[in-house]
Order: structure tokens, then sequence, then C-alpha cells
């Protein structure tokens, strides 16, 4: 058995073991495995041979664990906010049109058990994770998870076809360039906020080798959509910053831009060529014969054609019976399959959530929100306006790159809206603990960046979160 197996059976088994005691464990190795996927793995036989579906069994731990240890949310918290009530209706909907389908096939069979188990453990992660170590270590883990996918990259994994990584890295969200390239975009804010947390110049030093590492995979991807969420992110971040980081973050921002140039090729800009010409380029034309299909479905039939039906049915918009492919955009998609319900919860969650996060980042300033965290040796920061800043980024750029790829059940999605949720609980927390420090004791330390951000008038910045 190589060693890497090893190392890994051995992170995992001590991890569902932990899990059962400490659900907050249960739910950074679940994280850990739908990046890395052990069963995909070159050296991951003894995984598929075991029979074992790590994911599920990690879920199964971590929910044994919240009934034995039922984790106490700080006053203010929610275990059902309003976005998490939104997703499970539109998750039921979704589950509900199944009712009035037509053809119910084993890739059918198989988004319904994927929505089931997503569902489950959002609300795990909502439940658990509530205090700022907790949020540190989910982040952590997660970068963690798209280094190694980086790294797999570098070294030559995955299938390349055409002079492009098309497949073979992490889960089976990742199957595909598109959602591989979608998901590594979107981890860039996150990987920014722990660089600039860091305490440690070895922990800064890993999260420019992230970074590092992910930028190289979205170009190898030649994927056209990232260019899109990248500058999307770019664009809003540089507002986005928090106070006292304006001016390093925008100058890291560009700094960014210059050494990625210098892992762009050919081949790369002349992928990106093909956004400027493409009447002529046979992929971009098909997708707008898609997306007029999604359209004409959902005026025909308002209530959605039903779960996974898309592929069946677009043939008969296309008057071509042989055509059998994706929307090609995530909220078409939803648009056509989950008609106007559908849609409307959909909107409607993401638009909450990412008005949560703008209130946080306001709220952040209005009290001590800068805590030190040591996970073992890797010292940090919970910073508040960090990570609600790289939260709403995240979410900008994996909604805009799935403006031209399909990810409406996509984990990494669900995933971000659920640690939105996470974050207002963390908060929560984090207020539960100033109102509780007696008369006289001092107040938590503010870092020196963010000392001078404070207003001088904190009462005209909202109080609380709904």
């Amino acid at each position: 058995m190589p060693l890497t197996a090893i190392a890994f059976w051995l992170v995992y088994i001590g991890g569902v073991c932990a899990a059962v005691i400490y659900p907050v464990v249960g739910v950074a190795l679940y994280v850990l495995v739908y990046h890395v996927n052990p069963q995909a793995q070159w050296w991951g036989s003894s995984f598929v041979q075991s029979g074992i579906r790590t994911s599920l069994t990690v879920a199964v731990a971590t929910v044994i664990g919240v009934l034995l240890r039922r984790p106490r949310l700080p006053q203010g918290a929610r275990q059902f906010p309003l976005p998490i009530v939104l997703m499970l209706l539109l998750f039921g909907y979704a589950l509900l049109t199944l009712t009035w389908v037509d053809t119910i096939d084993l890739p059918i069979t198989i988004l319904t058990d994927k929505i089931v188990k997503q569902a489950i453990f959002v609300l795990i992660l909502v439940r658990c994770i509530h205090k700022p170590e907790h949020y540190t270590l989910l982040t952590l883990t997660w970068v963690i998870g798209v280094a190694y996918i980086g790294y797999q990259a570098t070294g030559g994994g995955g299938h390349v076809s055409g002079g492009r990584l098309d497949a073979g890295l992490g889960g089976p969200d990742f199957a595909e360039s598109s959602g591989l390239a979608v998901h590594l975009v979107a981890s860039l804010p996150l990987i920014g906020a722990q660089f600039f947390m860091s305490r440690t110049w070895w922990g800064r030093g890993f999260a420019l080798l992230a970074g590092a590492l992910v930028v190289n995979a979205i170009i190898m991807t030649r994927t056209r959509s990232a260019i899109f969420g990248v500058a999307a992110m770019a664009a809003l971040g540089i507002f986005w910053l928090p106070r006292g980081y304006r001016l390093k973050g925008l100058l890291a921002m560009v700094i960014g831009l210059l050494l990625s140039m210098q892992l762009i090729d050919r081949g790369w800009w002349e992928r990106m060529s093909t956004i400027r010409d493409y009447q002529q380029d046979l992929s971009a034309t098909s997708r707008l014969a898609y997306w007029r299909a999604a359209v004409e479905m959902a005026y025909e039939q308002p209530q959605g054609i039903g779960l996974g039906q898309f592929k069946h049915k677009v043939g008969a918009y296309l008057l071509d019976p042989t055509a059998r492919r994706s929307t090609h955009n995530t909220f078409l998609n939803c648009l056509a399959e989950q008609g106007l319900p559908g849609i409307v919860l959909f909107l409607g969650l993401l638009a909450i959530a990412l008005a949560r996060l703008r209130r946080l980042q306001l709220e952040s300033y209005t009290f001590p929100s800068d805590v030190s965290v040591d996970l073992g040796t890797w010292r940090t920061r919970f910073h508040l306006a960090w990570h609600a800043m790289a939260l709403r980024a995240a979410l900008v750029g994996y909604l805009v790159c799935g403006m031209f790829t399909m990810r409406l059940w996509a984990e990494g999605l669900w995933l971000l809206v659920g640690m939105s949720c996470c974050l207002v609980n963390v908060t929560a927390q984090l207020r539960a603990q100033e109102s509780a420090v007696p008369a006289g004791v001092a107040e938590p330390r503010v870092s020196e960046e963010t000392a001078g951000a404070v207003p001088a008038a904190p009462a005209l910045l909202p109080k609380g979160v709904s």
C-alpha cells in the first residue's frame, strides 16, 4: 500500500472516530474528502476495495456526534436561518417535480440521492460551526483541499485532452474541466483571506503556494467562464476589501495578476480569443440554442419540466432528437426544470445570503471581531470582515461562472451558502462573548490594522443580525 494511502487512512479513520465526540472534526473531514475523493486517486485502490462510501460514512459519524453531543447554538444563532429554509424548500420542490416527469434514469436517481445528502450535511454544518475556531478549521480544510487538487494538476495528474486539463481530479463535482475551474475560482478569495489573517510566515507562505497551485490549475482547464468569474470577483473585491486593508489588498491583486500572467501559455490565449469571436465557435453558438430552449420550456411549463429532464427534452426544441446536453447555465436550468417556484426560491436565498454577508462586514466594525485562533501550531486570526468579504466574492465568482455552466446541484455552491449562515452564527457567538465581559475587564484586543478602522459613531451601523 502506498505511503500516501496509509497516511490518508490514518487521517480518515482518526477523523471518523473523532467526529463521534467532536462533530466539528467530522465536518472538516467531510470537506477534505469532498475535495480529495480518495477512491479516484492513484493511491486509492484500497478505498475502492473496502467498499466504503467515504463521504457518507463521515456524514453518518458526524450525525451520531451531533445527536450525542447536541452542540448548543449561542444566543441569537439559528439552526434554520432564512437561506437554509429556502434551500430546503428548493430541494423539496425539485424532488416534488419527479412526480410528473416522464423519465427517471440512473443519473436522476443518483442526483436525487445527492440532493438529500447535501441537505442533511448543510444542516449539520450550520449546527456545528458557530465558533471562530470552528469556522477557521473549516476554511483551512477547504484551502488544503484545493491546494491538493492544484498540486495534482501541476504534477501531471488528471486527464489532458487537446492540451486542456479535462477531468480526473477531485470528486464527482469536478468530473469535467468547467466544474473544476468554477470551484477553484470561488476558492481564490478564501485563500486570499487566509493569507491576510495568518500570523506566521509559513502560514502566509502556504497560502501563497496554494494560490499559485490553484491559479495554475485554472489556467490548465482553459475554461472561458473562469475569466468572467475572476473579473467579477476582482472588480467587486476592490470595493469589498476590509477597512485598513484596501491598499494592501489592491496591491496583492495587482501582484497576483502579474504573477499569473507568467503562468499563461499560448494555448490559453488561443482559447480565450474565441470569446471575442463567439459567432464562429460551435460550442458558444450551441449554448445560445440551449438557452433559448430552456426559456421555451419554462414558458410552456411554468411549474418546471422536472429534475434532470432537460437533457431528455431539449432535442424536441432543437429539432434534433439526438441532442442530449446540459443547459450550460445554472439559472436557466433552474428555471426550466424547477419552473418559476424554483427560480424564485433560488434567487431569493442567494440574495438574502449575499445581503447578510454585507451586513456582517459592516457589523464587524462595531465591535472587536479580530480574534486570535491557534489550531495546533497554526497561528492565525478570525477576522470577521475578511471572512465576510471572502464569502461574498466566492459566491459571486461561483454564480458568474455558473452563467456559462450548470452548477445548480454542485455541493460546493451549497457549502458556500451554508458557510454564510455559519458566519452569522459565529457573529452571534462573538456578540455573546462581548456582552459577557464583566465591567472593568479589558475588551478583546483588536489588531493594529483595524484599530483605526472602527467608526466614530457605531450606532449608525447595524447592531445585530436578523
